[in-house]
C-alpha cells in the first residue's frame, strides 16, 4: 500500500491496488464520527458505442444506458439495496455522468457492514426483461421531470448545439424512445465491459483504521473471480459542427442565455500540465467574469445580469468546453459583451497579477472550508484524479500558476474555440 501526505492540507492518502486490478483510496478521518464511500467506474453516458466482450468490431447501445443500468443494479431477487442500507442506518445513492457512475453510502455506523454491501451489490449484477420494463416506465417519468425544468433545458439545448450528432448531444437518461430499446442481455453487455474492477476504484474516508478497512476489502475482493480483462476499447467522441443562435420559446418569466465555448485544441498530454490546464481556464473566467470582477458588477447594474449568471470550465479526456448561462432581458448584448471581453482579455483590467493573488485566496479558502465536508471530498476526489495527481494536489497547483501560466493557456483555448449561443425565450 502506498501513502502520501500532503502537508497543506494534513491529510495523508493510501492506496492499494488489488490483484483484481480495484483501485482503492483510504482517508482516515479520526475526528470525524461518520464514514463515506464512493465505488466509481469510468463508463457514463458518453460510452454508448465499444467493443462487447467477445466481440471484435464496435457495437452501439441505445442512450442512457449508463444510467438505467446505474438504477438496476439497486434492485437484486431478495429485494431492494436501498432498504439494505436503511436497515443498516445508513444512507445511499447514485450518479450518473458523461464519462462516470458512482454508488455510494453514508453511515454514522456498521461502517464494515456498509462497504461490504456497497461492493456486493455493485458487482452482482441481476437483470430480467420484468424488472427492465418495470425501469423503463419509472425513468421515463423521469425524463420527463427534466424537462419541464428551464435551467436544465437551456444547459442541454446548449450542448445539443455544441456538439451535434455526439453523445454529448444526449440526455444522460436517454429519450423515452432509446428507454424502451434497451434488453436486459444489453445490460450485461455493458456490465461486463466496464463493471471490472481495472476499471473501477473505491474512495473511502471515516474513522476507521486504515489496515483493519484494508484487510476487510482485500477479503471481500478475495472471494470473488474476475477474468483478466482488457481496458475497454470506446469509440473516440467526434462531432459535428456546431449550430449556433437557436431559440427555444418556453414557459418562462425573463429570456435566458446560454453562450459556449467549444474547445477544439488538442489537451496536454501530461497529468499534472492537463490538471493546471483546466484550473488555469477556470481562473481565467473568474477573472474577467467572476463575481470578484468588475465587469460583472457592470453588466449587474446595467441589467444585464442577475443572481442567476454562472460559468463553468468543463474538462475531460474526451472534451472541454466553457459554459455561461444567466437570465438577461437583453441576451444578444449580453452575448456580445461576453465575446468581445473574452477577444480583447490581455488588456483587460480584470486580467491582472492583483486580481489573481484576490481569486487564489478565494478558492483557498473555498477549498479549505470544503475539507469539513466528506462528502463533497469523495464526490470531487472521484472526478478529479489525473494519474498520481487528484483533489489534494489541488492547493500546490493552484500556488504554482502564475499570470502567464494562465494567459498560454487561455489563448491556447481561445484561439481554436467555437462559440455558439443558445436562447430561451417566453412564449
Amino acid at each position: 500500500m502506498h501513502s502520501k501526505f500532503y502537508k497543506k492540507t494534513g491529510e495523508t492518502l493510501y492506496t492499494e491496488i488489488l490483484p483484481n486490478g480495484l483501485t482503492v483510496y483510504y482517508l482516515p478521518k479520526a475526528d470525524y464520527n461518520r464514514t463515506y464511500g464512493l465505488f466509481t467506474t469510468n463508463f457514463g453516458s458518453l460510452d454508448t458505442t465499444f467493443i462487447p466482450k467477445g466481440a471484435s468490431t464496435f457495437q452501439t447501445f441505445p442512450e442512457g444506458i449508463a444510467h438505467f443500468l446505474e438504477h438496476k443494479l439497486f434492485e437484486k431477487e431478495d429485494g431492494d439495496v436501498m432498504d439494505k442500507f436503511s436497515a443498516l442506518g445508513a444512507q445511499t445513492n447514485a450518479f450518473t455522468s458523461f464519462s462516470r457512475t458512482s454508488y455510494l453510502f453514508s453511515t454514522l455506523e456498521n461502517s464494515y457492514a456498509c462497504t461490504e454491501l456497497l461492493l456486493d451489490f455493485v458487482q452482482s449484477p441481476y437483470f430480467t426483461q420484468e424488472n427492465v420494463r418495470k425501469e423503463q416506465g419509472i425513468i421515463q417519468q423521469e425524463i420527463q421531470m427534466y424537462q419541464d425544468d428551464s435551467d436544465w433545458r437551456l444547459f442541454a439545448g446548449l450542448l445539443e448545439k455544441m456538439y451535434p450528432a455526439s453523445p454529448l448531444a444526449a440526455d444522460i437518461a436517454g429519450t423515452p424512445a432509446t428507454i424502451n430499446a434497451i434488453t436486459a442481455d444489453d445490460l450485461y453487455k455493458n456490465y461486463e465491459v466496464f463493471y471490472h474492477p481495472t476499471n473501477m476504484n473505491l474512495f473511502l474516508t471515516g474513522p476507521f483504521q486504515v489496515e483493519e478497512m484494508a484487510a476487510f476489502v482485500r477479503e471481500n475482493q478475495a472471494t470473488k473471480c474476475f477474468e483478466a480483462q482488457e481496458v475497454p476499447l470506446r469509440q473516440e467522441l467526434s462531432a459535428a459542427e456546431p449550430k449556433s443562435g437557436e431559440v427555444l420559446a418556453l414557459e418562462v418569466a425573463m429570456p435566458k442565455l446560454a453562450l459556449g465555448l467549444r474547445g477544439e485544441d488538442f489537451l496536454p498530454q501530461e497529468a499534472r500540465a492537463r490538471m493546471k490546464y483546466k484550473i488555469g481556464n477556470q481562473i481565467f473566467l473568474d477573472l474577467l467574469f467572476g463575481r470578484t470582477s468588475q465587469r460583472y458588477e457592470e453588466l449587474y447594474n446595467q441589467g444585464l445580469i442577475d443572481d442567476s449568471f454562472g460559468l463553468s470550465f468543463e474538462l475531460d479526456e474526451r472534451f472541454h468546453f466553457a459554459v455561461f448561462t444567466g437570465d438577461t432581458e437583453n441576451p444578444k448584448k449580453l452575448s456580445e459583451t461576453l465575446q468581445e471581453a473574452l477577444k480583447s482579455y490581455k488588456i483587460d483590467r480584470d486580467f491582472s497579477e492583483e486580481h489573481l493573488q484576490l481569486l487564489k485566496r478565494e478558492m483557498l479558502g473555498d477549498y479549505f472550508s470544503s475539507l469539513n465536508s466528506l462528502e463533497y471530498i469523495a464526490s470531487q476526489f472521484s472526478s478529479e484524479i489525473y494519474e498520481d495527481l487528484n483533489f489534494f494536489d489541488l492547493p500546490e497547483l493552484l500556488n504554482e500558476l502564475t499570470l502567464a501560466d494562465i494567459e498560454k493557456s487561455a489563448e491556447q483555448f481561445i484561439k481554436a474555440m467555437k462559440v455558439v449561443t443558445f436562447t430561451i425565450v417566453p412564449k
